[in-house]
Parts: C-alpha cells; structure tokens; sequence
C-alpha cells in the first residue's frame, strides 16, 4: 500500500531525539528564561506601572550601592596584594623538599577554613575583633595598646575582612598555586641552578611567569567572590553595613532594598546590574585565559 505526502504514517524515529533533549529545554524555560524575562520587565515597573529605565537611572545616583562596590575593589585590592601573596609563599613552602611527605597533610589543614560556614565564621572572628572582651584587644591590651573598636570605625573595615580572607581563602589558593608549581619541570630550575641563578631570580624569572595563567584565575575569582560577601559579614556588623557602610557590600545591598526596604522593582535592577558587572569581568577573565593559552600553543 502506496501513501501520498499527507497520508503517511506518523515516524517517532524523527522526533525521539527532540524527546530526549527536551527536559532540559523545558526545564531551562521553567526556571531559567522565565525568571530571566520576567525579572527584566520587574525591573522596568515602578509598583506594577510600566517606568522604562527610571530605576536604572536611579541607580546611577545610589551612593549605597556605589559604596557597596567600592568596597568589594578595595577588599580585591587587600586579596590581591595581601592574601595571594601569603597563599603564594605557603603554596612555595609545601613545594619544597623539606615538607616531603607532610605535605599532603598540611594541605587538608590549609583546606579546612574554606569549607567552613560562613555564620561559623562571622562569629567566631566578631569574638574576635570586638572591642570589649574580644581576643585581639586583650592581646593588645598587654603591650599597652587600644581597645580599638574594630568593628565601628570605618577605616578598619576593609583590614578586618582582609584578615577573615586571609585565614579563610589563604588555603585553598595555596592549593591552587601549588598545582601550578607541580606542573613546571623540575629541569627548569636545575638549569636555571646551573647557569648560576639565585632562588630569587629562579622565582621571578622562570616560576612567577608560568604561574600567570593560575595567577590570573585567582584573582578574577577573588572579584567575584568579593562582590557575594554576605554572611560573615551580617554575622559582624548586621544587615545595615556597619559604621559609614564600611562593610556593605553589593549582595547586602540588593537583600536590604529587596527584603528589607521592600523595593522590589529597585531591587531587581540592583541585581541585574551586579550580573552584569560579573558578565563583564568574567568575560574578560576568559579573554586574557584564552589569549594566554594560545600564546602558549605558539
């Protein structure tokens, strides 16, 4: 039996590939594209009104969330120039021959802050920091000095996240760089040795350089780790930011406009505009990668 074009039989064979892949599609609609759209249009409402770009606008003159991410650069600067330079030097000394077979262990120590819970964090160093009866000052009260009211003068608000991310992050990217320096040949140095190089300009002249790529990656997830800092720093200072808003930062600033102010509209554009920073930055964190891995294949 012959069937024309409209008469054939229906062939599952066609669309069971479509089947298969389609839980993902709908899944990715649901609970992806969805809130993605709809959260773009409630940032474009002003209490269910259509505003255009009114809380845009709005938002290029909040000073508090200006605030917010100038404190989440500054607290990258601290990260960069302070805590990958300790994790470097701790990364150099589980490297070396004279850790031998500790290393592994002291490495699952240097692992153990990062996977601690941030509330755990936040308290234990607000026992810390605080000016009556905290550790650090009754350490200083012996040599004569403070109290110092860590946690309410602004000029320390960025030292005192800087130590948290110190004992905190210090761990796993010594880790980090520590995979790096595994992966440069051990002939290298030896050559190096042999030409009559110090440990110094065997560090700055063949190590340093090949660690840019891993160096590179630490630092993009420093900004953007920065930009999440949330509950360590409410367990501190509460929701607010502390003194001056030494403390907020910018996911602080979209829960307060968002829960605590109830802007709900303002608030979905405070996001969109974080995601967006993030966009950027990771993009131009795969660019320079990218471009270094290509240099690398010339």
């Amino acid at each position: 039996m012959e069937f024309t074009k409209t008469q054939r039989p229906f062939q599952w064979k066609k669309i069971q590939p479509y089947l298969f892949i389609s839980p993902f599609f709908i899944m990715f609609a649901v609970f992806g594209l969805y809130p993605l759209i709809s959260g773009i249009i409630i940032s474009l409402q002003d209490k269910g009104v259509f505003a255009g770009p009114a809380n845009y606008i709005k938002l290029a003159g909040d000073k508090l969330f200006a605030k917010s991410i100038a404190n989440a650069f500054l607290y990258t600067l601290g990260s960069v120039f302070i805590i990958l330079p300790v994790a470097l030097g701790a990364a150099l000394l589980l490297n070396s021959k004279r850790m031998g077979a500790k290393s592994g262990a002291v490495s699952t120590i240097f692992f153990f802050p990062n996977i601690t819970s941030v509330i755990v964090v936040g308290i234990v160093f607000k026992f810390i920091f605080r000016e009556r009866g905290g550790v650090l000052n009754a350490i200083l009260g012996f040599f004569s000095l403070g109290p110092f009211n860590f946690l309410s003068n602004p000029r320390y608000g960025i030292g005192v996240m800087v130590a948290i991310g110190i004992w905190r992050y210090f761990g796993v990217n010594s880790l980090y760089f520590l995979s790096g320096l595994q992966g440069i040949p051990v002939e290298l140095g030896e050559a190096a040795r042999i030409d009559g190089a110090n440990p110094w300009q065997e560090f700055w002249r063949i190590i340093f350089p090949l660690l840019q790529p891993i160096s590179k990656f630490i630092v993009f997830t420093a900004i953007t780790g920065s930009f999440a800092m949330f509950g360590d720093v409410i367990t501190l200072v509460g929701y607010v930011g502390g003194t001056r808003y030494s403390y907020l930062y910018p996911v602080m600033h979209l829960y307060n406009t968002m829960f605590r102010e109830n802007q709900v509209n303002y608030a979905a554009a405070v996001g969109y505009i974080i995601a967006l920073i993030l966009l950027i930055l990771t993009t131009l964190q795969r660019k320079v990668i990218i471009r270094d891995e290509g240099e690398g294949l010339v």
